[in-house]
């Protein structure tokens, strides 16, 4: 039951719905029931009101959930309906105190909640299966690489502070931080101190982030959904079809602790408020709610900004939206200056202050990235006052498109001519998004070879496809669907060209799949019909039929979703091999109380980090690896790097395989015969083999002066010295062979201990070599 106090609440926050509310009241008067078409209102107050309960369902049309109160509530009588109006007896004042929790949590929509909930939760669960991979042995191992770069960081900065308001830790940040995910990094940190007990929170603090931010995105979701569509219907399909994205999926998964999930809330966040704003007019300027989706914009934008050195690409999508909103605006003939632009501009202006501040006061980023905001603002100024100037001469929105085509290159010829250091980061940025790298996430979506456009998007944009194409023309209804349908084009085409913005183009393509979905299930008759036009039904419990039928429309839809997903989650997982190669270089160097560098893993750079953070601790930078691993493994002969090695790597870890066609004589060595010698290769002198993972995916080597075995034998006789070694994981043979001079004198470096057999010209005898000799290079006589 709606109260008039609940109305009132709505017409103070909402004065521009008084004439509407009473139109409806009127035609509500008349009919027991009435549809969208018998009232006359537009779509968009329409909305709101059934949003606030005070329209409900009435099987297949609408009627007033409390007819007193609205009539109480414009007649600015509260106490009326709550003390029986309409019996014709007098009434005490208004009573205007607060409504108690109680009476609140009467007025929610349980139905709704519970719904949006499970969904949200369903949206949890998809990015929290691979746990048992995250959680083990007490230790937190995150996904991928880069994760572990950021976990130094912010351990370091807790380390230095002793409260959340320390600020003076982050002073230890260095450039590639500050002038990258300075935000990311310091939100983490400041999460991190609240929770407390050290630097081992770390681990759970960047294994949870990217969990929750999937979930605040689903939020958005249906926020966003319900907002364009106002059926309920369409939010939650919309968040169901989110959570089944691989693309996003992954990259929200728990423990990827990557800097994408901290961008993807300030992306969705922008568009909602932009999508708010779209639909206000001049009478909703006066409405608080407007200005604090002014200021979300604001502080979302911001947010957007500091938290990536990219960010400039992301923003860029709002200048496309605005300039949408303004042709829109001019087609139908509505004021867009006295309408979203004010709004807009002031959102925006309060994100280049911020972002200023940010970069001024604190040092975060560089120029160019800090006042990106004020170049799109300056942009949005631009479009808007050619809106005007155009609706009050010609009026024509082709008129407008073609002042576009002249603004735009003649803004990138001013950014060109007059700022050439920002216009060469700009073309740095556009080369390092369109180069081609040997790294998978630079490969465009609709690469052929990658099938990108399945495997990370399932069928969602098959789905979503229309719907997309169909926003264009349906932004000219209504203007709130041209921020989604200028959002989704924007991040599907830097999808196209690198597949890392799949994530960014996740939320829209939901949104436009959830459309479509409810679109379907509708001309199935499986629900009630769907009317972009008019509000949704209100949210019922299904009968068994229409679960059935929508469950199994669901599951054509999502099922190459639901498969990918933990297929591309797992390609991120930390593997078995790679977790025990780390505890067995760190086992060694705990126990050998090794420090950096001593104790450095070298490694392919694509997993470096997470060795030397479980190893060394040392997991800032991959670059000796990138620079010196290659080396390695291409080099004649492992001991030809020995003394680059020497005090500098304590460990290498060897893969079961390269992929690649280049000659690999040291990589063979070490990982076909654990560097023992062959008819081709004498064995290695300094790499003692010390683990091999029961699938021999991985092998971990020590750098090792080796010890040096010496004796006598006949001049010239070749001394063959061998072993039988076992390692955890592996059993082997080492051979070392040399030629004794001319004295009979030999001498002989091994890389491993054992009780060895050598053969000289005057028959075998036996030499223990011990693990010390090998770790301190010293001498073992025969």
């Amino acid at each position: 039951m709606t109260e008039a106090s609940e109305v009132r609440d709505l017409l103070d926050d909402r004065p521009d719905l008084a004439d509407p509310l009473a139109d409806v009241l009127d035609v509500d008067e008349a009919d027991e029931s009435w549809t969208f078409d018998d009232v006359p209102i537009d779509s968009g107050a329409f909305g709101e009101l059934v949003s606030r309960n005070i329209v409900e369902s009435a099987s297949d049309e609408y009627r007033l959930a409390d007819p007193d109160a609205v009539r109480a509530a414009l007649e600015g009588d509260a106490a009326a309906a709550t003390n029986g109006a309409g019996t014709g007896t007098s009434r005490p004042s208004a009573d205007f105190s607060a409504p108690s929790i109680s009476e609140r949590l009467r007025t929610v929509d349980w139905t709704v909640t519970g719904f949006v909930a499970a969904a949200l939760a369903f949206v949890a669960l998809v990015r929290i299966h691979p746990i048992n991979s995250i959680y083990r042995d007490g230790n937190v191992v995150l996904s991928g690489n880069d994760p572990y770069f950021y976990r130094y960081w912010v351990e370091q900065v807790l380390s230095s502070s002793a409260s959340p308001f320390n600020l003076g830790a982050l002073s230890e940040l260095p450039g590639n931080i500050v002038h990258g995910e300075p935000l990311m990094v310091t939100a983490l940190w400041w999460t991190s101190e609240l929770l407390g007990e050290g630097p081992e929170v770390v681990g759970h603090v960047l294994a949870w982030y990217p969990v929750v931010s999937a979930v605040l995105m689903g939020a958005v979701v249906y926020l966003l959904a319900t907002t364009l569509t106002r059926d309920r219907r369409v939010g939650l399909a919309a968040v169901l079809l989110f959570a089944l994205v691989p693309g996003h999926a992954l990259r929200t998964s728990l423990g990827f602790a990557d800097h994408h999930a901290f961008d993807y809330p300030w992306l969705a966040a922008t568009a909602l408020a932009l999508t708010y704003l779209a639909g206000v007019d001049r009478e909703s300027l006066r409405a608080p709610t407007t200005w604090l989706a002014s200021l979300g914009l604001g502080i979302a934008v911001a947010g957007q900004v500091l938290a990536w050195n990219a960010s400039p690409l992301l923003i860029t999508a709002i200048g496309l939206a605005v300039a949408g909103l303004a042709l829109a605006a001019v087609a139908r003939d509505e004021p867009f200056a006295a309408g979203p632009g004010l709004p807009i501009v002031t959102g925006l202006a309060l994100a280049a202050a911020l972002t200023a501040v940010g970069h001024l006061v604190v040092g975060w980023h560089t120029a160019q990235v800090a006042f990106s905001p004020a170049l799109v603002l300056i942009g949005v100024v631009a479009v808007l006052l050619a809106a005007e100037a155009v609706r009050h001469t010609t009026g024509d929105a082709r008129h407008l498109a073609a002042i576009y085509a002249v603004l735009t290159p003649a803004g990138l010829a001013a950014l060109r001519f007059g700022r050439p250091d920002d216009w060469a980061h700009l073309a740095q940025g556009v080369e390092r998004l369109t180069s081609q790298r040997n790294i998978a996430e630079t490969t465009g979506l609709f690469d052929p070879d990658s099938l990108g456009i399945l495997l990370l998007l399932g069928l969602t944009l098959v789905v979503a496809a229309p719907a997309i194409i169909w926003g264009i023309r349906r932004s000219l209804a209504d203007r709130r669907w041209t921020v989604a349908t200028a959002y989704a084009w924007y991040f599907l085409g830097l999808a196209a060209l690198s597949v890392r913005f799949v994530g960014e183009f996740a939320p829209f393509v939901a949104v436009f799949a959830g459309v479509v979905f409810v679109w379907t299930a509708d001309w199935i008759d499986a629900v009630r019909p769907f009317d972009p036009d008019a509000p949704g039904p209100a949210l019922e419990f299904p009968d068994r039929r229409t679960l059935v039928t929508v469950g199994v429309l669901f599951l054509l839809v999502a099922s190459l979703g639901a498969i990918q997903v933990p297929v591309k989650t797992s390609q991120l997982l930390v593997t078995d091999a790679e977790y025990g190669a780390a505890m067995a270089a760190d086992e060694r160097a705990d126990r050998l109380d090794q420090q950096y560098p001593e104790n450095y893993v070298l490694s392919g750079w694509g997993e470096n980090r997470m060795y030397n953070y479980f190893v060394s601790g040392e997991s800032r930078s991959y670059g000796y690896a990138r620079n010196n691993y290659p080396r390695l493994l291409t080099a004649d002969h492992p001991d030809d790097l020995y003394d680059r090695f020497s005090g500098r790597v304590g460990y290498v870890v060897v893969p079961d395989s390269l992929g690649v066609d280049a000659e690999t004589p040291a990589y063979d060595l070490l990982a076909r015969d654990y560097g023992s010698r062959t008819a081709e290769q004498p064995g290695t002198a300094h790499y003692r083999a010390l683990w091999a993972s029961p699938d021999g995916e991985r092998r971990v080597f020590a750098v090792v002066p080796g010890a040096n075995v010496t004796g006598s034998a006949a001049p010239n006789a070749t001394v063959t010295l061998r072993t039988n070694v076992a390692t955890p994981g592996a059993e082997f043979t080492y051979e070392r062979q040399a030629t004794a001079d001319a004295s009979g004198s030999y001498a002989v470096r091994v890389a491993n201990p054992g009780t060895y057999t050598v053969a000289t010209g005057n028959g075998t005898e036996q030499i223990e070599v011990p693990a010390g000799a090998i770790r301190n290079g010293t001498a073992v006589g025969s």
